[in-house]
C-alpha cells in the first residue's frame, strides 16, 4: 500500500496532469497500476520453510518466472499462486501444512514479483504464467490462489487447467471496479481509468483477446472443477462481493466467509488453511 505521503503527492500529480495532459495522465496511471509496489514484499507472519528447489519456468522469449519446489517428488503437487505485490512467501502457512501431510508444493514468482522480472504485469501475462508453470510441472491434485492470483487463475481456466480442485482465498472478480476503487483512493479521475484500461487492452491485446472481448468477458469461465473460496467479511482491499459475483456465475463454488482476517491475514488463519487441506484430501 502507499503511505499518507505517497498518496497525497499522486493525489495532486493526477489532479495537474489531468487537466494539462491527459494522454500523459492515461499513461501514468498505466505504469501506476501495471508496476507493483514492493514486489519483494516479507509476510510478516512467514514461517521458516525447508530450502526449496529453484527452478525456471519459461514465459515469453527472454522472459522466465522463478519457481520453487518444496517436498517429494513422488508425492501428489499442489500449485501456489500468490497476490499482487507479494511473493510466494506470502503463503507459507499452507506451504507448511502441505507439506506436513505429505504434498509437494510448487509456487513461483509473478511478473515483477520477487526473483523474477519482466517489464510490467497484467491480467493476461498473470494467466499467461499460470498455464506456462501448469505446463512446467503437469497436473496437480488442487492450485491455491490468492487475490489478483485468483482473477489470473480464473481467466487461465478459460483455456483449460490441470487440476483436479480450486481453492481460491479472497479473489478479485470485478477488475473494473477494483480499478475504480483504487483510482478513487488516489484521486484519479474516472475518466482517465476508462482511458487507461483501454490502453491497457491496447497495450497486451493479443495476449488478452486469447482469453475474451472484453474486461468482463475474460472474467467468465466455465471450469468445471470443486472449488472453494474464503472470503473476510471485512476486506477492505477485495470487498466480499467480489467472491458472491463468482459464486453466482460458478454455481458448483462454495463460498466460506470469515470475519476479522482482512485481505492479507487470512493466508496466516491456520482454520482456514485446515479446512482448505481438508477440502484436497476429501476424495
Amino acid at each position: 500500500m502507499h503511505s499518507t505521503l505517497q498518496v497525497t503527492l499522486i493525489r495532486f500529480y493526477f489532479w495537474f496532469v489531468s487537466h494539462i495532459a491527459p494522454s500523459l495522465a492515461v499513461y501514468s496511471a498505466h505504469r501506476l497500476f501495471h508496476y507493483p509496489i514492493n514486489s519483494k514484499r516479507k509476510n510478516r507472519n512467514e514461517l521458516p520453510l525447508p530450502t526449496p528447489e529453484l527452478f525456471n519456468i519459461p514465459l515469453y522469449e527472454g522472459i522466465t518466472l522463478q519457481g520453487y519446489r518444496w517436498g517429494d517428488k513422488t508425492h501428489p503437487t499442489v500449485l501456489l499462486v500468490h497476490g499482487w505485490s507479494t511473493t510466494a512467501r506470502s503463503m507459507t502457512h499452507f506451504t507448511n501444512m502441505l507439506l506436513k501431510n505429505n504434498y509437494q508444493v510448487i509456487s513461483y514468482d509473478a511478473l515483477r514479483h520477487g526473483d523474477s522480472h519482466g517489464s510490467f504485469s497484467d491480467l493476461a501475462s498473470w494467466a499467461d504464467s499460470v498455464r506456462a508453470v501448469m505446463l512446467h510441472v503437469g497436473e496437480v491434485e488442487c492450485i491455491i490462489a490468492h487475490s489478483f492470483g485468483g482473477a489470473a487463475v480464473t481467466v487461465a481456466s478459460k483455456l483449460g487447467l490441470e487440476t483436479k480442485k480450486l481453492a481460491l482465498i479472497a479473489p478479485i472478480h470485478d477488475i473494473a471496479s477494483v480499478a475504480n476503487d483504487f483510482a478513487k483512493r488516489l484521486g484519479i479521475p474516472q475518466h482517465i481509468v476508462k482511458k487507461m484500461r483501454a490502453y491497457t487492452w491496447k497495450h497486451n491485446k493479443e495476449n488478452f483477446k486469447k482469453y475474451g472481448k472484453d474486461w468482463n468477458d475474460i472474467v467468465t469461465s466455465n471450469f468445471h472443477v470443486p472449488t472453494l473460496i474464503y472470503h473476510d467479511t471485512e476486506d477492505r482491499e477485495i470487498p466480499i462481493i467480489h467472491s458472491e459475483l463468482l459464486c453466482k456465475k460458478w454455481t458448483w463454488a462454495e463460498l466460506r466467509p470469515t470475519n476479522g482476517l482482512g485481505h492479507r491475514t487470512i493466508l496466516d488463519d491456520n482454520a482456514v488453511v485446515y479446512d482448505v487441506l481438508e477440502f484436497i484430501k476429501d476424495s
